[in-house]
């Protein structure tokens, strides 16, 4: 009785051998904000974490909550950083979207008159977007979608 060997995966048909885009330097700079801002919004929740506990913050409990959405909203992060620089299509609209983000909080950090954060986050968002939505980057996330 003859064995079957084990089947090996197939390529799918048509993109065998499709080198992948290079990544614009727009593109690349978008993934670093990205980045930077995940790093940024993750020490923010350790330090809200280790404040509520350690310091005497007025709401624990709110402290506490900022500090897990913060952790839940930063952890993706770095994947949209992964596929901004790998010019993957869909990194494009949570990069925005975490740009817009950064714009609405920094809204806030004005309004309490916390100027020392919120110029660096509208610097960094506006930066973001730019390079999001500069015409190399459009060109490069634009491209035949079913290849993504």
């Amino acid at each position: 009785m003859p064995t079957d060997p084990i089947p090996t995966p197939q390529a799918v048909p048509g993109t065998a051998g499709a080198p992948r885009a290079t990544a614009p330097r727009p593109l690349l700079a978008a993934a670093a904000v990205v980045a930077v801002e995940s790093l940024v919004a993750v020490g923010y929740a350790l330090w809200l974490l280790v404040e509520a506990f350690v310091g005497t913050p007025r709401e624990r409990g709110q402290a506490i909550a900022v500090a897990v959405t913060f952790a839940i909203l930063a952890a993706p992060l770095p994947l949209v950083a992964r596929g901004l620089s790998r010019v993957t299509m869909r990194a494009r609209t949570p990069a925005v979207m975490l740009q817009l983000l950064a714009l609405w909080v920094a809204y806030f950090m004005v309004k309490a008159g916390f100027w020392i954060g919120a110029v660096p986050t509208v610097a960094c968002a506006i930066a973001g977007l730019a390079c999001l939505f500069a015409p190399a980057s459009t060109a490069a996330l634009t491209r035949d979608w079913r290849r993504d």
